[in-house]
C-alpha cells in the first residue's frame, strides 16, 4: 500500500510516481468532459453554454475538494516519513470526518442556491435555465467528491498513486456509460449529464473508503489512533486552508471572467467553454506533477533529507517542461480536431473559431505555468502553502483585471486569452526568486530544515 520516495534514483522515483497520478488527473478530467462532448454532440450549442455557465462553481467545489486533498496528502506523508504510525491513522480518520461534515454543508448549500448563484453570473434565458439545473444535481455530488478525495490523499501521501488510479478509471468508465444512458438514450440532455457524474462520484467515495480501511488495518496493524485529534486536525487545516484558497482563488477568476464570457453569444459561450475543458485538462495534467512534488518533498522533509528535496524540484521541472512542449504543439497544430470532439465544426464555425483563438493564443504561456506549479509543489511540501496561496492571488488579481482591460482595449473577447500571460509573468519572476533562495539558502524561512 505504500511507497518510500525517500531513496533511490530521484528521477526514477519522481516519474515512477507521477505517471499514475498524471493518468489519474486524466481520467478524472474526463467527468467534465465527457458532460461536455455528450452534451455536446447531442444537444448542440445550447447544453455546452449551460454546463459552460455553470463550470466556474463547479470548479470551486473541485478547488475545495483538491485543496483539502493536498493538506491531508501532506500531513500523511510527513507523518509516514517520520514513521508515526499511530498519529498516520489519526490523520486518515480526522480528514475523513471533517471532509463529510463540510461537504454535507457544501452540497446542501449548493442545492439551494443553484439559480441564483447563475443569477449572479449573468447567465440569461435558456443558459440560465439549464446552468441551474445542472448545477442543482452536480452540488449532490460534492460530499461524495471530497470524502473520496479525501481516502485518494492518504494512497497517494502513503506513495501509492495506482489504488486512485483505479478508482478513478472505473468511476470515469461508470460516468461515460451513465452519460450515454441519460443524455443519448432517455434525452435527458444536462440534466442526465449532472445525475450521471454525481452517481459515479458516490461509486467511488464507496469503494474507495472500503479499500482505504482494509488496507489500512492490513498494513500498520489493530493499533488505533483517536478517531478525531485537534492538533492533527489543526495541522492539516493550516496547510489545507491556503491550498483552498489557492484553488479557490483559480474558481474566482474563473467565475468572474466567466461572467463577462456570458455576456457573448451563445456560439462564443460555448467555444470558450470546449476550449476551456481542453485547457484545464492540459493545466491539471501539469499539476499532476506539482501534486507529486508535494509527497515527495514532504516525506524527504519528514527524514530530514534537505539535498534530495532541491534535486527533486528539478527533476520535476525538467519533466514539466518536456510535457508542456508536447502539449503546446498539439494545441497549436490540432485545435480543430480537438474542438471537434466536441461539436461539429460545420453546424456550429463560430463555435470552434473561438476555441480555436484560445488554444492557440493561451498554451505558449504554459511554459511560465510549468515553473509556478513545481515550486507551489515545493512549498507545499515544506509545510508553506501560504506562500503559494499569495503568489496565485497575485496572480489571478493582475489576469481578470487584465481581462476586463484588453477585451475593452482590443474590442474582442480575445483580451480574455492575452490576460493568462499578465498574470503568469509575475507569478513566474516570484516563482524564480523563492527557488534561487531555496537553493543557496539564504532564506531559512522557506529552505526545508
Amino acid at each position: 500500500m505504500t511507497g518510500d520516495l525517500t531513496s533511490g534514483s530521484i528521477f526514477r522515483v519522481i516519474l515512477k510516481f507521477s505517471i499514475p497520478l498524471l493518468i489519474s488527473t486524466a481520467l478524472q478530467q474526463l467527468y467534465n468532459i465527457a458532460d461536455s462532448v455528450i452534451v455536446g454532440q447531442f444537444t448542440g450549442s445550447s447544453g455546452l453554454a449551460a454546463i459552460g455557465a455553470a463550470y466556474p462553481v463547479t470548479l470551486f467545489y473541485i478547488a475545495v475538494a483538491t485543496g483539502s486533498a493536498m493538506g491531508c496528502s501532506v500531513v500523511v506523508s510527513q507523518l509516514f516519513g517520520a514513521q508515526r504510525l499511530r498519529d498516520l491513522k489519526s490523520a486518515v480518520s480526522t480528514a475523513l470526518v471533517s471532509l463529510a461534515v463540510f461537504g454535507a454543508v457544501l452540497a446542501l448549500t449548493g442545492v439551494l442556491l443553484a439559480r441564483p448563484l447563475m443569477l449572479l453570473l449573468r447567465a440569461t434565458g435558456e443558459t440560465l435555465e439549464g446552468s441551474s439545473v445542472y448545477l442543482s444535481v452536480y452540488s449532490a455530488g460534492v460530499l461524495p467528491m471530497l470524502v473520496y478525495n479525501a481516502a485518494s490523499s492518504v494512497f497517494t501521501g502513503l506513495g501509492n498513486p495506482r489504488l486512485p488510479l483505479l478508482l478513478l478509471l472505473f468511476s470515469s468508465v461508470l460516468n461515460i456509460i451513465l452519460d450515454l444512458i441519460a443524455v443519448a438514450a432517455l434525452s435527458l440532455g444536462v440534466l442526465g449529464a449532472a445525475w450521471a457524474t454525481t452517481v459515479s462520484q458516490a461509486a467511488a467515495a464507496v469503494l474507495a473508503l472500503i479499500i482505504l480501511f482494509t488496507r489500512l488495518h492490513r498494513t500498520f496493524g489493530e493499533e488505533r489512533g483517536p478517531v478525531f485529534s485537534a492538533p492533527i486536525f489543526k495541522e492539516m487545516t493550516r496547510i489545507a486552508v491556503p491550498c483552498i484558497f489557492q484553488q479557490a482563488c483559480v474558481a474566482l477568476a474563473h467565475t468572474i471572467v466567466q461572467s463577462l464570457v456570458n455576456t457573448y453569444s451563445t456560439a462564443v459561450i460555448a467555444g470558450y467553454e470546449a476550449a476551456s475543458k481542453l485547457h484545464n485538462f492540459a493545466y491539471m495534467s501539469f499539476n499532476t506533477l506539482g501534486t507529486a512534488l508535494s509527497t515527495f518533498v514532504a516525506q524527504n522533509h519528514g527524514a530530514k533529507k534537505s539535498d534530495r528535496i532541491i534535486r527533486g524540484y528539478n527533476v520535476s521541472t525538467l519533466i514539466c517542461l518536456a510535457l508542456t512542449l508536447v502539449v503546446i504543439a498539439l494545441m497549436q497544430i490540432f485545435p480543430r480536431q480537438l474542438l471537434g470532439i466536441f461539436t461539429d465544426a460545420e453546424v456550429y464555425p463560430e463555435v470552434i473559431t473561438t476555441g480555436v483563438k484560445f488554444l492557440r493564443i493561451i498554451s505558449p504561456d504554459y511554459l511560465l505555468i510549468c515553473l509556478i506549479i513545481t515550486t507551489g509543489g515545493y512549498l507545499r511540501g515544506v509545510g508553506r502553502a501560504r506562500d503559494f496561496f499569495l503568489l496565485t492571488v497575485m496572480d489571478f488579481a493582475i489576469r481578470v483585471a487584465m481581462c476586463f482591460a484588453l477585451t475593452k482595449w482590443l474590442g474582442s473577447y480575445t483580451g480574455l486569452f492575452w490576460a493568462w500571460y499578465c498574470g503568469s509573468a509575475a507569478d513566474c519572476l516570484l516563482c524564480f526568486i523563492i527557488w534561487l533562495r531555496a537553493v543557496r539558502k539564504k532564506d531559512r524561512a522557506l529552505a526545508p530544515q
